[in-house]
């Protein structure tokens, strides 16, 4: 399939270009300076009519058993979507058409864990959808349909080219039980590379949010915020609120991540990202001076694992990385995002400031996947060993300094720093930047009391009971079945 060739934006600019007047109507001084088309509308009505029928409605359904039926940390997904204690839960969230042969992009957090997604389409028409691949890293799903035609996809834009200020428009179906599907709000663009977000469980990795102040309510996650030639530079996918409805400040994740990700998830269902092997932080003002850097741009490497693109390329630890193939470095999360991009296989070359030296070093990268196994694999774990995947589960003593670089709120107890997707513990909720501070009632406050107590319970069959705080130190008790 060729991306950017969709049907729908051909001539939108022109068409609007063409009509923009300025109305004299009635000497009122404030109407003299809207901009409006020759027949007296909005300059969005052309764009929304011409992109609106590719918006579909998703209803994802889920199987829960009774001991399943609560969540006390209300994640994206439960803020979104609550339980109510029926025997199937479902969400309801949207998604639009990229392409004649019936795929659509929504957010993974609305079709997480489904057993069934039906999608229906703007002449009311409903299918089955295949789940084509999922990648929570970034929260984003792809779905196909197969559908005899599709009237309308949408074409993506750039968001990077995107400027605070910039017209959008967001499309979805807010609070799907009053049936307000394709609802059109209009805002502008409030923020760029939003990031350090915290969703909870269902914080993505990868963060580069777009901020606008078009609105977004439960419901709209996975629809398309749009520019004014109709292209999508974004998918609605949350929102910051004290109150769960919108308050003008709504999260879309950039087009130009899913330009990135679809391809994989078309060809494997998963997505191949790089992976160099260090453990990097965000430099301090500290830093710059006890090194004599020049500016806190770039990212100081923590640590080298062993056996890593990075230990073969000669990084060590307290070198700062500030270029990456000629790009500048602004921090970890930037530097993280250019790494996966790269994808497995590539050589990038890397600027290094080392002790006041100025290097460049080339670097093969290998895959994440496949690197966060080895390494996981070669921890010196004495005791910790046969625990480690206990639920599905890898974890290791919780600290300040661990806790910072997982953007978790520090609690004493093991922080689980990697989760298997379909192990027991992920389906209860639990995710990467929680920690266990008890299991079976027996306080958990590092690695050996966890391995203790995990092997004592090596023959348990009935449920265990863990007591979890999430990234922002709330705190919970989560029964969980071993396999």
């Amino acid at each position: 399939m060729m991306w950017g060739a969709g049907i729908l934006s051909r001539g939108i600019s022109a068409v609007i270009a063409a009509v923009f007047v300025f109305s004299a109507v009635g000497g009122d001084a404030a109407a003299q300076n809207l901009p409006l088309t020759a027949e007296g509308h909005s300059p969005f009505v052309e764009v929304v009519r011409r992109v609106k029928d590719a918006v579909v409605n998703i209803s994802a359904e889920l199987k829960q058993t009774e001991q399943d039926q609560t969540n006390p940390f209300g994640s994206l997904f439960d803020e979104l979507f609550p339980w109510h204690g029926e025997q199937r839960q479902r969400s309801l969230g949207s998604g639009f058409l990229i392409s004649a042969d019936g795929y659509i992009l929504t957010n993974n957090h609305v079709v997480a864990g489904a057993d069934e997604i039906t999608v229906r389409l703007s002449d009311k028409s409903e299918f089955t959808a295949e789940l084509v691949g999922v990648d929570d890293a970034t929260d984003l799903a792809l779905l196909r349909i197969k559908a005899d035609h599709v009237v309308s996809y949408l074409e993506f834009g750039d968001s990077d080219s995107l400027l605070v200020g910039d017209w959008v428009i967001a499309i979805g179906n807010p609070f799907p039980q009053q049936g307000l599907d394709r609802t059109v709000t209009v805002g502008v663009i409030s923020a760029l590379g939003r990031t350090d977000l915290n969703f909870m469980e269902g914080t993505p990795t990868y963060q580069n949010y777009i901020q606008t102040d078009a609105s977004i309510n439960p419901g709209n996650s996975g629809g398309p915020l749009v520019s004014l030639s109709g292209r999508v530079v974004g998918i609605n996918s949350a929102i910051a609120s004290p109150t769960g409805s919108n308050v003008g400040i709504g999260f879309a994740i950039p087009i130009n991540f899913a330009k990135v990700v679809i391809p994989d998830l078309q060809s494997s269902g998963r997505v191949n990202r790089g992976w160099l092997g260090i453990e990097p932080r965000d430099i301090t003002w500290d830093d710059v001076e006890a090194e004599s850097l020049p500016s806190a741009d770039g990212v100081l490497i923590n640590r080298v694992f062993e056996n890593t693109p990075a230990e073969a390329a000669g990084l060590t630890p307290g070198d700062v990385i500030v270029g990456f193939d000629h790009e500048k470095i602004t921090d970890a999360q930037h530097f993280m995002r250019l790494i996966w991009m790269a994808k497995p296989d590539a050589v990038v070359n890397l600027a290094v400031i080392r002790r006041g030296r100025q290097l460049e070093i080339p670097v093969r990268l290998s895959d994440r996947d496949a690197g966060l196994l080895a390494v996981s694999s070669r921890q010196d774990t004495s005791a910790v060993a046969p625990a480690q995947r206990w639920l599905g589960l890898e974890v290791e003593t919780s600290t300040p300094q661990i806790a910072e670089r997982m953007n978790s709120t520090y609690q004493p107890g093991v922080l689980v720093i990697n989760i298997d997707p379909d192990g027991p513990a992920y389906e209860k909720g639990i995710r990467p930047g929680m920690v266990i501070g008890e299991i079976d009632h027996q306080v958990v406050e590092d690695i050996t009391d966890y391995n203790t107590v995990v092997g004592s319970l090596t023959d348990r069959k009935k449920a265990v009971s863990l007591l979890v705080y999430d990234r922002r130190g709330n705190t919970g008790y989560i029964a969980v079945r071993p396999e």
